[in-house]
């Protein structure tokens, strides 16, 4: 997003899908005597941020004079690729290399910016990251060339809202199935608190020690934890994990429409998270841990 010089915030992309967070929770994000602008490539999708008091405004995300024109008097950003998974796209690190291009063409020199956030993700601290996560160090290193800004990258763990599709499978059959081991601690982090800290860095009432962050919750969770949390809150006490091996995930993705490039992307990704070669490199603390549980998290999506 970015903010004015009339003290308004806009966002530079569109709120991508449950997974990934924009700014989840719009109300952390519109501090008192600040205005909100949501970018976005469907006006209806940024609906709950108007709700919310934001002004919403249509734009193509790989299109620097449209992303340009919407920045326009912005005092802080808030920008991410978007979004975060095209299931059919046959190149997405194309695309992504697209938004990322224009995003730093269109914030380069522009009168009043001062700050510039980015959704980036943990992956980034993986040199060989790939698939739908190719795009992520290579967005910070395209803002990091921008001049006399103030910069931030946020390196979220393993969002909460991984979790959902998990929920409606534990309720009808008791058990849950994924490419990640069982017992692998993940810095478990909801999209929600995400949000609220890019917001106080934007406004100025937070500032970042380090120009990464990588954030995550009050502390590591498995997903044998996140399915027994998600058998007690739907009556399935007795609900279990079972890991899954590449091809039958891939073959899950095939049949749910994804392109073979996205299939293996994908794919590739979550063995990359399932063999611990993506992993957070700075410690829980003060920093970059978060407040929300993953009971917290889950108690309010489902009631």
């Amino acid at each position: 997003m970015a903010l004015t010089s009339h003290k308004e915030h806009a966002c530079s992309s569109s709120p991508p899908p449950p997974a990934t967070p924009a700014l989840q929770s719009p109300k952390h994000s519109s501090p008192p005597g600040q205005k909100i602008r949501v970018l976005g490539r469907s006006r209806d999708r940024l609906q709950r941020f108007v709700d919310h008091g934001a002004e919403a405004v249509d734009v193509r995300i790989d299109d620097p004079e449209s992303l340009r024109d919407a920045f326009a008097g912005a005092t802080a950003a808030f920008v991410m690729i978007a979004p975060g998974l095209i299931p059919d796209s046959t190149d997405y690190a194309a695309y992504q290399g697209r938004v990322i291009s224009a995003h730093r063409e269109a914030l380069a020199g522009l009168p009043g910016l001062t700050r510039v956030v980015s959704l980036s993700g943990w992956a980034a601290n993986y040199d060989g990251a790939s698939g739908p996560v190719w795009g992520l160090r290579r967005l910070e290193e395209a803002l990091d060339t921008l001049p006399g800004l103030e910069v931030t990258h946020l390196r979220p763990g393993w969002f909460m809202e991984n979790a959902l599709p998990m929920v409606e499978e534990i309720r009808i059959t008791g058990t849950a199935h994924g490419l990640i081991p069982a017992d692998l601690p993940l810095p478990a982090i909801a999209t929600a608190d995400i949000g609220a800290v890019a917001a106080d860095l934007l406004t100025g009432r937070r500032a970042a020690h380090t120009r990464t962050l990588e954030l995550q919750g009050p502390r590591d969770v498995t997903l044998h934890e996140v399915t027994a949390a998600i058998g007690r809150a739907v009556g399935r006490p007795d609900a279990r994990y079972v890991q899954i091996d590449t091809a039958t995930m891939r073959d899950g993705l095939l049949a749910a429409g994804f392109s073979p490039h996205m299939a293996d992307g994908t794919t590739t990704m979550t063995c990359d998270v399932a063999e611990r070669r993506i992993a957070m490199t700075q410690p829980r603390d003060t920093e970059t841990a978060t407040p929300t549980t993953f009971e917290e998290f889950l108690a309010r999506v489902i009631n």
